[in-house]
């Protein structure tokens, strides 16, 4: 998986930075897991998909503690 890591910090920088990771991350992995049908390999990426979104909802609960005036109640 190289450099990319889901842990880490609750703050912009990072999760932008998360974000660019698991995308170059998934362009190579997904499309070879894909294009091989592996089972294995894909399992794989739906563990490293659930932890990113995982990590995006503790960083929108960090910003809405932080940020709550900016909550959208319709959205």
């Amino acid at each position: 998986m190289g450099d990319y890591q889901i842990g880490g910090g609750l703050r912009l920088l990072t999760a932008l930075e998360k974000t660019e990771g698991f995308a170059e991350f998934l362009k190579t992995r997904m499309i070879r897991a894909l294009e091989t049908e592996d089972p294995t390999e894909l399992h794989y990426l739906l563990a490293q998909l659930d932890d990113y979104y995982s990590y995006m909802w503790r960083y929108y609960k960090k910003l809405v503690k932080e940020r709550g005036d900016r909550v959208n109640p319709d959205a």
